[in-house]
């Protein structure tokens, strides 16, 4: 397994950042299969290690963030994993099949801020300026309203 830190700053100029390949290099297995809407992945323990799994149904977009926030309970939050944690729409275990009583609401707004840090580093919208929400959102891979959220828009 590749350090994250390492392995995510070799791809963070890219545009959009490449998290399928971050998540790959790092050494996770990444897989998208078919459930109902209300659940958007999660990252469950697998022959000693974790895997990360995102809804097939869901937008690229939704995809990505839901990688991306997997990702963040993977670097931050391995030891209170377990067996795994499974994520909603609105990025919680309630309603799940996974659920996780050691991930609280402050680990899951954790993973999401990680999510939105790695695919829209700050270094790389600076860059931009002027653009509009949704062309910054397309250019980057993530919805209009992730793209709102992070330039506090």
């Amino acid at each position: 397994m590749s350090d994250p830190m390492t392995v995510i700053a070799q791809h963070w100029d890219s545009t959009p950042v490449p998290i399928e390949t971050i998540i790959r290099d790092i050494g996770l297995p990444l897989s998208y299969e078919a459930m109902s809407d209300n659940i958007s992945g999660y990252i469950e323990r697998e022959d000693g290690s974790y895997r990360i799994v995102v809804n097939a149904n869901h937008a690229p977009t939704r995809q990505r963030f839901t990688a991306a926030h997997e990702l963040g309970h993977y670097i931050y939050h391995r030891d209170l994993l377990g067996e795994g944690v499974g994520d909603n729409r609105a990025y919680r275990a309630d309603g799940t099949d996974r659920p996780n009583a050691n991930i609280r609401p402050i680990h899951e707004r954790q993973a999401n801020s990680f999510a939105a840090n790695v695919l829209m580093p700050r270094h790389r919208l600076v860059a931009v300026g002027g653009e509009s929400t949704a062309a910054l959102a397309a250019r980057f891979g993530v919805s209009q309203e992730a793209m709102r959220i992070r330039l506090g828009r």
